[in-house]
């Protein structure tokens, strides 16, 4: 049987019939693409100058995308990135479509025992620039809300230590809103010199 109730609303019915729309979106979608590769080349001269261990320095940038977290199109830059099953160090930033860009500091295992002191001690600098810390379970969820993360101009260093000692991975994460998307490219790499500062010393 054909089934003939699955209408369109009037909304619904004209946004179905302009094909600008999608293309708008896509063109939109390259143009992120492109300023994540031209901050994956700043960031990489950028990584050359931080004291981190070498296996760390050697990775190579990788940018994705991706049509349906949450129900929107997101890219992805991953540099740093050591993603292991017991041990991670990665540095993401994230564009997700309507909501904002976000950039976050991913640690886990050996990498986490290695860097949660120097990150306790720079917790004036990450505060200073709004950071978030994770305070969920998953790991892998990136939703700037109050289930998810914690504002670390908020908690005392004795919740930050129970934060780190009670979960396996530390993250850290700052979003950036999609309104400011002419300074973007700036404001982005600034804050991947803010995260490699609170894990070395340059």
């Amino acid at each position: 049987m054909i089934e003939t109730k699955i209408k369109l609303s009037a909304h619904e019915l004209m946004m179905v019939q302009d094909a600008g729309l999608i293309l708008t979106k896509n063109a939109i979608m390259q143009k992120v693409i492109s300023i994540f590769s031209s901050l994956a080349e700043n960031m990489q001269l950028e990584l050359l100058k931080a004291k981190l261990p070498q296996e760390i320095k050697v990775t190579e940038p990788k940018i994705s995308k991706g049509e349906n977290y949450k129900g929107l199109p997101y890219v992805i830059l991953d540099y740093p990135k050591l993603f292991g099953k017991e041990n991670i160090f990665a540095i993401r930033i994230l564009f997700w479509w309507g909501k904002y860009f976000t950039t976050t500091l991913h640690l886990k295992g050996a990498y986490k025992e290695m860097f949660s002191d120097a990150i306790r001690k720079n917790l004036a600098l990450l505060k200073q620039k709004h950071f978030f810390i994770s305070i969920s379970n998953d790991e892998w969820k990136h939703e700037h809300d109050e289930e998810n993360y914690a504002s670390l101009s908020r908690i005392t260093e004795k919740e930050f230590d129970n934060i780190v000692q009670k979960k396996p991975f530390l993250k850290i994460s700052v979003k950036t809103a999609l309104s400011e998307w002419d300074n973007c490219p700036i404001i982005l790499m600034e804050l991947f010199r803010d995260v490699l500062k609170s894990v070395s010393q340059f």
